[in-house]
């Protein structure tokens, strides 16, 4: 099945969901007009000849129909104060603590509109104790926040993340087939589609992360170590990502590359991250990096299918607040997993591979990690598919123009380039 086939399948799943939001809010009629919109639209833009401007016009109209408005109609009607996803409830919360020169970590936030998001939870609430996410989320609050208002919260930066994120994942491409694959793997992607309307804020830090990789792709490390920067400031996920980029740098570009791109990463790293380090980097430690990689009693508590989880059903462990290894298993696994994949990938260094190795360690270390939560399994899920479809879209002819600039250590050539 290529690319086109797999495509339209992606868009009538995302047509369903904008149908079932759409009856959720009351609209019935207007969510079966967008969704059979979409899906004519989808048919047509994946016809064989259809011209390059008009499928990429087509994409656009796609990505706003299937997500963006269906968020602006989600934002537009929330009540005051909305109790929204923790996420952008807890960054509100933390933004205005930073707004009022208050530290936004180590606190207890027991006290704000989070509470009731985890009324059902059992102590209430997990997550009140800390503010689990990087500095990054907090500095792109600020202007919402100052704003003001009972409707200003961070849910409208999600608005901006979405052309973002399409953009990062078209440009990891480079000839034009694999630059569609991209984006329709990443951004028209069902599990996407439910991220992004749930108000889940991995998109924000894959944005950036996907940009790295693009950079990287066009012979620009530092920039590439800017935008890697950004990620890590942005979510602690982007981690996972560090090594094998390494190794796609060092492979492709040489190892002066790689010092160019930890130049630019470091430098956005002391900017953003910082600040934070030297006001209090007990607390900072705690929250972003104890709580939420931890396997301790002071660490995200058990949950979902995960190891730890599993383990938890069966009854081999007492409670989801119970401490577990979480970590030695992460290592014991992830590191031999790890090397293979850059053993593979220093030998075939193909983009596709690169993704599809990224999915597997991030599936594998979530996993084995106290929380196996939907949205970090999508993620490796999205990875996958990134790299499924880019391997689909190199078995497609190439354009005569040469536009790639994948390049062997030592060698100032610009070749074509393929996934």
């Amino acid at each position: 099945m290529a690319v086109p086939q797999l495509a339209i399948a992606f868009i009538v799943v995302d047509a369903v969901g904008v149908f079932t939001l759409a009856q959720l809010v009351g609209r019935s009629t207007a969510g079966y007009v967008a969704g059979t919109a979409a899906i004519v639209i989808g048919t047509l833009a994946f016809r064989d000849r259809v011209a390059p401007g008009r499928r990429l016009l087509a994409l656009v109209v796609l990505v706003t129909i299937l997500l963006w408005i269906p968020q602006l109609i989600l934002i537009l009607a929330q009540p005051p104060d909305a109790s929204v996803h923790d996420g952008v409830l807890l960054t509100d919360a933390g933004t205005d603590r930073l707004l009022r020169g208050l530290f936004p970590y180590g606190h207890d936030y027991i006290d704000t509109g989070a509470r009731s998001f985890f009324l059902s939870d059992s102590p209430v609430n997990f997550g009140l104790r800390h503010y689990a996410y990087m500095p990054g989320m907090l500095l792109l609050d600020i202007p919402i926040r100052l704003i003001g208002g009972s409707h200003a919260n961070f849910s409208w930066m999600f608005l901006l993340a979405l052309p973002a994120l399409a953009v990062a994942a078209w440009y990891t491409g480079v000839e034009r087939e694999e630059k569609e694959a991209a984006l329709v793997a990443v951004v028209l992607n069902p599990l996407l589609q439910l991220d992004f309307l749930y108000l889940l804020n991995d998109l924000f830090f894959l944005a950036p992360a996907l940009g790295a990789a693009a950079f990287l792709r066009r012979g620009r490390p530092l920039t590439a170590g800017v935008m890697f920067g950004l990620a890590l400031s942005l979510k602690q996920q982007a981690i996972l990502l560090l090594p094998l980029l390494i190794v796609m740098a060092w492979r492709h570009l040489g190892p002066r590359a790689v010092t160019r791109a930890a130049i630019g990463a470091t430098a956005v790293l002391l900017v953003v991250v910082g600040p934070f380090l030297v006001w209090d980097a007990r607390s900072f430690a705690g929250d972003a990096a104890g709580f939420f990689f931890g396997s301790g009693v002071d660490s995200y508590p058990i949950r979902g299918l995960g190891l730890p989880g599993l383990l938890l059903r069966a009854g081999y462990i007492d409670s989801r607040w119970q401490a577990f290894p979480s970590s030695i298993f992460e290592v014991a696994v992830g590191l031999p997993l790890l090397a293979t994949a850059a053993w593979d990938l220093s030998r075939r260094p193909r983009w596709a591979r690169f993704w599809i190795w990224n999915g597997v360690l991030v599936m594998v270390v979530f996993f084995l990690g106290r929380v196996l939560a939907p949205n970090y399994l999508d993620l490796g899920l999205v990875l996958l598919t990134l790299g499924f479809f880019s391997a689909l879209a190199a078995g497609v002819p190439a354009p005569t123009e040469v536009r790639s600039v994948d390049r062997t250590p030592g060698d100032g050539r610009v070749v074509a380039g393929r996934a």
